[in-house]
């Protein structure tokens, strides 16, 4: 048990590698940077009443960039892994699928996790130029972004396995926007609905993950006080099974397909 640990953390670690080579996490840095030097600018000609302003774009560029950075990365693990022939001699070290495929699943995940902490420490400190508070809930929203990460990975990665690269990414990014926007939608239009399409509106809500739950974007805005823990505890064991079914599904599919 503890080598097969070793080999699926390897093969994570190997995983954040290339996607330092790749260069995919210095996008925060540019554009981190960026930000730094706007806010220096605002700060400098003394614009005041710039608070919840400075939040909004913060939050907005992080959830935007962080979710893109995680599908893209996810989404060419697998893909390439096969074309490029390397999964061949990964397999043969030996190393089983299985293990194989979860590596993958964490080094995404370690990597876009530090992705969404490099954007949160670079808007807190653009905070602290402004001499803007933050309180509990920031690092609540810092918390469920990451694990919103995780719960991405999972799927980008399962549907690698039903689609190509192109398609997946495609798909991927529309899923996250439309998790994003889905929930608000159904519930305005709920007292619209009657007879079946209703039920089906209310059977769509029930089983279909909601991502924007992990957003808590507009509590930090606004300044919100912190989310009570057990709303916390339950967002991590929605975001748990979420993301074992999707992993059970990758785990399932490539078990089982040709190479």
């Amino acid at each position: 048990m503890g080598t097969a640990v070793k080999k699926t953390m390897s093969v994570a670690y190997v995983t954040v590698l290339e996607s330092v080579r790749r260069k995919d996490p210095y996008v925060v840095l540019i554009l981190g940077a960026a930000m730094v030097l706007g806010a220096g600018v605002f700060s400098r000609f003394g614009v005041e009443g710039l608070e919840k302003f400075v939040k909004d774009v913060g939050l907005t560029v992080t959830t935007v960039f962080s979710i893109v950075i995680c599908v893209v990365a996810a989404a060419r693990q697998l893909p390439t892994e096969i074309q490029n022939r390397t999964l061949y001699p990964a397999l043969g070290k030996p190393i089983s699928r299985t293990g194989f495929f979860l590596g993958k699943y964490i080094g995404v995940g370690i990597m876009s996790s530090a992705v969404v902490v490099a954007f949160y420490v670079l808007l807190g400190i653009i905070l602290l130029v402004f001499r803007i508070p933050v309180g509990g809930v920031f690092y609540q929203a810092l918390y469920l972004r990451v694990l919103s990460m995780w719960f991405i990975a999972a799927g980008v990665l399962c549907l690698s396995l039903f689609l190509t690269h192109g398609a997946n990414v495609t798909v991927s990014l529309l899923a996250c926007l439309c998790m994003q926007i889905f929930a608000h939608s159904i519930l305005y239009m709920h007292d619209e609905l009657t007879g079946i399409s209703l039920r089906l509106a209310e059977g769509l809500y029930l089983v279909a993950p909601h991502l924007e739950l992990f957003d808590l974007s507009k509590k930090v805005i606004h300044g919100w006080p912190a989310i009570p823990l057990w709303v916390v505890g339950g967002m991590t064991l929605y975001g748990l099974v979420y993301t074992g079914i999707l992993l059970t599904i990758g785990c399932a599919r490539f078990r089982r397909m040709p190479l």
